[in-house]
């Protein structure tokens, strides 16, 4: 406990009516009604029938004002008969989404807030700021997956040093008791938060993130060219400016190619102009790993 003895919740319990829209884990878009469990000056606890992934990028809109922000999925933070609770925070930090008034941190939740993190597969470590549902995710899963400069990919980050530790946010999920969805208007069950952890300070000064964050996925992809005409690939992730795959065949870097992801045969696909960024060889899988980056429309 901090010197004051009691601390202040930066998170407020509420529910409210929004659309999320983004993709799955397979790469399907939705577009779902659904609602908060609580409020935070940084992002929100929210609910969704949809499988996520940590790091991708959704947008979210209030129903209420029509207001629309693009978020990061933080992470999982419990589950219940299919229905997930994530937590999500703005990609701008100096919004005021919610127009609500939190509570200031003072200086002991702020150095409270500061933690050495160190990644899962590189071992590098990072001095960072956690914010309140970045503290949330870390707490529930015993790590977080945040982007690694060293690594070029989101990895799972795990305390470097014994850093003192405190309550998670506890959501507890109470089953609507419409017993389906409807496909016009899907509706989240009702739930219930109660918040109680420190407000942190705001992630100023943070690290560089790339400019489009990578979701990790796991489906067919169609490689178009010259060189070796329809290639059928496995994609490992994509973003708003590219993707990342797997082929046997070797493509050199700036080989101008179309990509179709997904891709499903027998059905009219979109192809994309697109561009190979970087390349490295899996000597035991006797595949290459390919960066794309999309390519802009002369138009």
């Amino acid at each position: 406990m901090p010197p004051e003895g009691v601390r202040r919740s930066s998170r407020i319990p509420k529910q409210m009516d929004i659309l999320l829209v983004g993709s799955d884990t397979e790469g399907k878009v939705f577009s779902e009604k659904t609602k908060t469990v609580l409020l935070s000056k940084h992002g929100a606890g929210i609910v969704s029938r949809y499988k996520l992934s940590a790091e991708q990028e959704l947008i979210l809109r209030r129903l209420d004002t029509n207001k629309e922000t693009e978020v990061r999925l933080v992470g999982q933070i419990g589950e219940e008969s299919d229905v997930y609770t994530y937590g999500v925070a703005f990609l701008d930090t100096t919004q005021d989404f919610w127009d609500i008034q939190f509570p200031v941190p003072s200086e002991a939740e702020k150095e409270m807030r500061v933690v050495s993190l160190q990644c899962g597969s590189c071992q590098a470590r990072e001095t960072i700021e956690q914010s309140d549902l970045e503290s949330d995710v870390y707490l529930v899963n015993e790590g977080i997956v945040r982007y690694c400069k060293k690594c070029g990919s989101s990895t799972f980050w795990k305390r470097a040093s014994e850093d003192a530790e405190e309550a998670p946010v506890v959501v507890e999920m109470v089953q609507s008791r419409c017993m389906g969805w409807s496909d016009e208007e899907e509706q989240a069950p009702s739930p219930i938060a109660v918040a109680a952890p420190p407000e942190p300070a705001p992630a100023t000064g943070r690290e560089n993130r790339r400019k489009h964050v990578r979701t990790k996925v796991s489906f067919k992809a169609c490689v178009r060219s010259h060189a070796h005409g329809d290639d059928i690939v496995t994609c490992e992730d994509v973003s708003r400016g590219g993707l990342c795959f797997k082929s046997r065949k070797e493509y050199p870097e700036k080989f101008k190619i179309e990509v179709a992801a997904p891709y499903t045969p027998g059905v009219l696909n979109l192809f994309i102009p697109a561009e190979i960024v970087h390349v490295h060889e899996l000597k035991n899988e006797k595949n290459f790993r390919c960066g794309v980056a999309y390519l802009k429309s002369p138009n």
